[in-house]
């Protein structure tokens, strides 16, 4: 018995001093090319290593150029870099100047740099700041690309309208019973027309106006004139110098506004929004198939409740389906259930 105690005892202290030995083995090899240790060795974040290129291994690399990170370095979003240089790289170029901005001011898809973005007036058109501008007579700033494309008389006006009603009819099916008069008129007009209507917007933002009043008259008893109330008297205002892509989504917008009232009477008690909403899911309709991709932007990330909530709303209303489901929705809804504001 004493005999097999004292040889279990044996072999139990060989196996420690092989364990021992295997850990001493380990501890003894690199950790990250597995190669022995010399009587020197490095270590780096925790680690044991045999060389400086091991050491390099475990250093950071620049998210750009991919060299090795030795000394201090620049860290955004994530990614590493070795320095300035490399960090410019990811940064966008200001569409003026052509400099990285770093602190600077995004609209749509553009970039500008905080001084660029305070020093050029902004294009009324375009809503861009404008490196080279021109000056109208009512005090609008146009940039050279707006003002290229302008729609500056009526005779050009009236094509791009008659454009905009034909592709609105095609994507409706409807026809509009009676087209409105366009009238072109410039920025001081349009102040007053849309003063007593929507007073959040801003003369940049205020490119269109859709007006129906019963001011027709006609013969009456005694070779008199009298007032016809059931006459109608439709108008649609425009600014004049719009860039012929923002003019055409505008007049749609406003022509979708006669649309409704034409085919939709039910809805002419519905809340403001309601009526933006359908006109400009109008407008970005136009914007989606003719590829308009700021002004489609502008509708997206509108912050007005009207425009840029009633626009969501309506959208999740269409869905997939598009015109036909915003179509049965329209003959369909009850108004007196419709939410004062969007939701």
């Amino acid at each position: 018995m004493f005999m097999k105690m004292a040889l279990s005892r044996r072999w139990f202290a060989v196996a420690v001093c092989c364990m021992a030995a295997s850990v001493h083995a380990r501890s003894q090899r690199c950790d990250v090319c597995g190669g022995r240790l010399s009587r020197q060795v490095l270590t780096y974040d925790g680690k044991t290593v045999c060389s400086q290129a091991c050491v390099d291994k475990l250093r950071p690399k620049c998210s750009i150029c991919k060299k090795v990170i030795r000394g201090k370095y620049v860290k955004a979003e994530g990614r590493i870099f070795c320095g300035e240089t490399c960090f410019h790289t990811t940064l966008p170029k200001c569409d003026l100047c052509k400099k990285p901005v770093e602190d600077g001011f995004k609209i749509t898809r553009h970039h500008y740099c905080a001084e660029c973005f305070k020093k050029h007036p902004t294009c009324f058109s375009c809503g861009l700041p404008a490196a080279h501008s021109t000056p109208l007579k009512d005090g609008r700033e146009i940039c050279t690309g707006c003002m290229r494309w302008a729609v500056k008389n009526q005779e050009m006006a009236q094509k791009h309208y008659d454009r905009a009603r034909h592709q609105l009819e095609a994507w409706t099916s409807l026809k509009h019973t009676t087209v409105p008069e366009l009238v072109l008129v410039d920025k001081t007009k349009m102040e007053k027309l849309s003063e007593d209507i929507r007073k959040s917007d801003s003369p940049v933002s205020v490119r269109g106006l859709y007006s129906r009043q019963t001011m027709m008259t006609k013969r009456g008893v005694f070779g008199k004139w009298k007032e016809a109330p059931e006459l109608d008297q439709e108008k649609i205002y425009l600014v004049d110098h719009l860039h012929d892509e923002v003019f055409r989504v505008a007049a749609t917008h406003e022509l979708m506004h006669d649309l409704i009232h034409e085919h939709f009477p039910r809805l002419e008690k519905a809340p403001l929004w309601v009526h933006e909403g359908i006109c400009q899911q109008a407008a970005a309709e136009l914007c989606r198939r003719r590829n308009y991709a700021d002004t489609l932007y502008g509708i997206e990330e509108c912050t007005d409740p009207d425009y840029g909530d009633g626009f969501r709303y309506i959208k999740k209303v269409s869905g997939f389906q598009g015109w036909p489901a915003l179509h049965h929705w329209m003959e369909t809804v009850d108004v007196k259930t419709l939410p004062k504001t969007a939701e």
